[in-house]
Order: structure tokens, then C-alpha cells, then sequence
């Protein structure tokens, strides 16, 4: 052998012992470093018809379906999905690539939170889903790995890795839904009123939209207000008010219920119907247009012609884009119907429809703070009264 040779064979083990060093190091065979966690799911994203979201003890989170025009929360009565969040978690895993091999030991899985969802006290969750011919294996996200990273197992499979994303799995079916209810600016509206269920009537106006403070009427002789802005968070209680949960609703109103009617400037009528139980504060929401709006239908200077501060065009976005949670299904709008201040209110009857299309059949449960908000006493906008 001559001495060229032996050189030759010495760099190359030196080269090979290096590999083997970089591998053990790694964790990650050369095969799957870079590797796709779900190698089908992105080219299967326009045609998913389900995704399943599991937690410990096999209790399904949320079971997100694809309709004739958009994804809905099966596990909600059918409400409309947040189709952005949908979306968004499945971009995430579809682009999902391998850093490393972690351990395919099963007693080691609750390190990194990838065990079986089956168990009881599984820290993971899973997610699973459903498209026409092809098969995609369903994959349980386990603790994640600073904010970017995190750890994750194909359910059957013993291999666990570390992925290049961290997808946000909300862990309760609400937080799946679409969360806004309607969005009124309070620049917007004109006149609130709040008739209490044992006949105590609040109202609050204004004359012109480009007035800072809403007026009080029927401020009791020898009482003022406790400040001359208390009344605006009642006249913007409706601005990007949201769900905490949602159930379909009663066939009538309870009647102990507090009725809040918001009217705008520019035609719009708000109708909310709320009570308190044990369970939380429930409204229903009804929408209409006024045959005699004000004269003065101007928002304040500045401000937008519509009510959602550049919501139209996200709505229209989501309307577009979210029904098919990975731009490929068409016909999707994120909520059975367009968010409420999707468009500009010019045409009041058309928003009121928008609205109606939305809420018509549903009561929400909304935050506590948010229900007193609305639904304020005479009592809760005045000083104390003075001492005998």
C-alpha cells in the first residue's frame, strides 16, 4: 500500500469519525435534519374537512369542521371558528421542519410533554386531522422550547423531536370560536338607552358626534355627575366587544333582563338584552336601521367613516383567505358571515343585516366589566349626595 493510500484512508476515517461525533451530538439523523415534521399537510391544507384537538385524559378540545362556506366549532353548537387562529396553527405545523432527535423512550416522554394524550395527566395536545385521500398522522405538540421552538412526537410513532415553531393550540373549544361580537365605535353613536328590568330608565346623548362627552338626562335636582366624561364607557361598550363563550339562544328573553339600545349618527340601532346568572353575564344582540337618522352623521375629525378602526379590511381578508385555513378552499369568511363592522356604515340596513346574520340565533357570555359597562345605574354616574 503505498503511502498516498494511507494518507488517503487516514482523512477519510478522520472525515467519517467526525460525522459520527456530529450525529451522536445532534441527535439527528442526516436523513431528517431539515426534515418536514408532517410532510403531507401542507399540499393537503385546502382540502381538510376536520381538525381534531385532544388533551389529557383523551378529552377532546375542539372539533373544527369545514362547511358549505366556512369552518365552524362543531363542540359550539356549529358557531363560526376563528379561522385566522386555524390558519395560523396550521401554517405553523405545515412549515414545521425537524431540529433535532429527542428520546424515543417512552418513560422520557413527560419531559418534554409527548405522551400519550390518553393519560391523565398528559401535559401535550394533540391534533389530528381529516382530508379525502390521503392519510396524515395526527401530532402531539409537547412543551414548548423557549418562544420559538418546541417539542413534538407523532402519536404511534416512539421518535420525539425538537421543531422550528411553536404553534398556538388554544386548549378550549371558546377560544376556537370567533370572539367578536359587533364593533360600534362610540364616536358613532348618538343616544344609549338603558331600561333596567325593574323599570329604572338610563339615557345618555349627544348632539353632535364631534363632542367629547355624552350628556346625561335626568340628572336628579341638587345630584351632578361624577365627572363630565362618566357616561362615555357606556356610549363605547360596544366597541370590540367580545365573547367569552356562546350557546344557542333562549326562544325568549329571561325577565329580569336589561335592555341597552344603541343608536348612531348614521342609522345604525344596537339592541342588547342581557342578564347575570351564576353562570356570567349573557346578552343577545339585535341589529336595525333607524328611517329617520340624525342629521349630524358625521364621525368625529379623524376618525373613520365606518366602525372598525381598518377592520373592514382585515374582515374581508379573513372572509377570503381564513375559510380555507391554508388558502386553498374557497368560500370560507371566518364566521358564517362578515365581522360586523366589515364595511363602511353609509348603508345602515345592509350593517344591520351584516350583524343579524352573525348574531341571529346566539347568546354570548361576555366579560363581567364589559356587562357593567352597559348597563350603568343613574346611581353609578353621580356624585355622592351631599351629607344631611
Amino acid at each position: 500500500m503505498s503511502q498516498r493510500t494511507v494518507v488517503f484512508l487516514a482523512v477519510a476515517l478522520v472525515v467519517l469519525l467526525g460525522l459520527v461525533i456530529f450525529g451522536q451530538r445532534s441527535g439527528t439523523a442526516p436523513s431528517e435534519a431539515d426534515a418536514a415534521l408532517l410532510p403531507n399537510l401542507e399540499a393537503a391544507l385546502g382540502e381538510l374537512e376536520r381538525v381534531t384537538v385532544v388533551k389529557a385524559n383523551g378529552e377532546t378540545v375542539a372539533t373544527l369542521e369545514q362547511r358549505a362556506e366556512s369552518w365552524v366549532v362543531a363542540d359550539k353548537h356549529g358557531y363560526a371558528a376563528d379561522t385566522a387562529k386555524l390558519r395560523q396553527a396550521l401554517t405553523a405545523l405545515a412549515e414545521a421542519r425537524i431540529l433535532e432527535r429527542k428520546t424515543a423512550n417512552p418513560e422520557l416522554y413527560d419531559r418534554l410533554g409527548v405522551e400519550d394524550v390518553t393519560a391523565s395527566d398528559a401535559a401535550g395536545i394533540s391534533v389530528s386531522f381529516t382530508a379525502p385521500g390521503v392519510t396524515l398522522p395526527a401530532v402531539i405538540l409537547g412543551n414548548a422550547e423557549g418562544s420559538s421552538y418546541r417539542y413534538a412526537r407523532r402519536a404511534g410513532e416512539a421518535q420525539s423531536y425538537l421543531i422550528d415553531r411553536n404553534p398556538d393550540v388554544p386548549r378550549t373549544a371558546a377560544q376556537w370560536v370567533d370572539s367578536r361580537i359587533v364593533d360600534v365605535r362610540g364616536d358613532r353613536v348618538r343616544e344609549v338607552t338603558i331600561t333596567h328590568a325593574d323599570g329604572e330608565v338610563v339615557r345618555i346623548s349627544k348632539d353632535s358626534a364631534e363632542l367629547a362627552n355624552f350628556d346625561v338626562a335626568g340628572v336628579p335636582e341638587g345630584r351632578e355627575l361624577s365627572y363630565p366624561g362618566v357616561a362615555n364607557v357606556i356610549g363605547n361598550a360596544l366597541r370590540e366587544l367580545n365573547l367569552e363563550d356562546v350557546e344557542p339562544a333562549p326562544e325568549s328573553a329571561p325577565e329580569n333582563a336589561t335592555t341597552v339600545e344603541y343608536r348612531t349618527f348614521d342609522g345604525l340601532v344596537v339592541r342588547v338584552t342581557g342578564t347575570e346568572t351564576d353562570d356570567g353575564s349573557w346578552i343577545m344582540v339585535e341589529a336595525s336601521a333607524d328611517a329617520t337618522p340624525a342629521a349630524d352623521a358625521s364621525p368625529a375629525d379623524g376618525a373613520e367613516p365606518a366602525n372598525g378602526a381598518g377592520e373592514a379590511d382585515a374582515g374581508e381578508a379573513d372572509a377570503g383567505e381564513a375559510g380555507d385555513a391554508g388558502d386553498g378552499a374557497e368560500g370560507g369568511d371566518g364566521a358564517g358571515a362578515a365581522p360586523a363592522s366589515a364595511a363602511p356604515a353609509a348603508d345602515p340596513s345592509a350593517e344591520a343585516a351584516r350583524i343579524n346574520d352573525k348574531v341571529r340565533g346566539w347568546r354570548y357570555k361576555i366579560a363581567g366589566y364589559q356587562y357593567d359597562q352597559m348597563t350603568r345605574r343613574m346611581a353609578d354616574l353621580l356624585k355622592p349626595p351631599p351629607a344631611a
